[in-house]
């Protein structure tokens, strides 16, 4: 008897040492499954942009726009927040904000002469409706223009082409040597020498201003030229 109880004490201790040693500390509690291994984060790729290509304008950091469904006031005066886009070009700082009948849009420069934008041009000044501003002894002179050629003193106003004034409301100020303007504007007003603009579409846009001389015919100081994107139809 001795014999056989010597076997079977020598069978449970194999049997326990070979539970003990079959594959080391579970890493897992019982029932689980094991974790999903976590990929280390991708750094984002820089976007490279063609120097050839016209660039957007961008909005800086941070900006936020007016309170929702509310537009711009044509007063001259910028205040925070009061449009959600905004852009410098060169020498002249633009905003721009719209909702779907109308455009609002300012351009300021450090000059005490006129200040201008077209909208949509088809080359350089050509196509382009333009609003063009300037401030003499307290008064504001302005014209809704259209570009007739690339270049030169090419702008006349609309109402001499057969057009109309379509501008419905626009402000300009002089202060310390800069001049601003806000104007608002159909974004369809039926003008043939109005450009037609659709909310959600990116248009480009020139600007320029003048040396100080209070007309519009003197030769621009400045100009350049970016593209904009309206914001979708509310």
């Amino acid at each position: 008897m001795k014999h056989y109880r010597s076997i079977a004490w020598i069978s449970i201790v194999a049997v326990l040492l070979a539970v003990g040693c079959g594959g080391g500390t579970p890493t897992t509690a019982p029932g689980q499954d094991t974790p999903p291994a976590v990929e280390a984060p991708q750094e984002p790729t820089a976007a490279v942009t063609d120097p050839a290509e016209p660039t957007q304008a961008a909005d800086p950091p941070g900006a936020e726009g007016p309170a929702a469904g509310a537009m711009p006031t044509i007063d001259g005066e910028i205040t925070e927040g009061e449009y959600p886009h905004t852009a410098t070009i060169g020498q002249v700082t633009i905003w721009w904000a719209n909702d779907g009948t109308d455009l609002f849009i300012a351009a300021e420069a450090a000059t005490t002469g006129w200040v201008a934008v077209g909208l949509d041009p088809e080359d350089r000044m050509m196509g382009a409706s333009f609003i063009i501003a300037y401030v003499a002894d307290g008064e504001v002179s302005f014209i809704e223009a259209f570009g007739t050629a690339p270049t030169g003193n090419v702008h006349p106003p609309d109402e001499d082409l057969g057009g109309t004034n379509d501008v419905i409301a626009l402000e300009a100020t002089e202060t310390d040597g800069v001049t601003r303007f806000e104007a608002q504007l159909p974004l369809d007003s039926g003008d043939e020498f109005d450009k037609p603009l659709t909310p959600g579409e990116t248009y480009p846009i020139i600007v320029a201003h003048g040396p100080g001389s209070d007309d519009f015919t003197s030769y621009h100081a400045f100009r350049g030229g970016t593209s904009i994107t309206l914001d979708p139809a509310p």
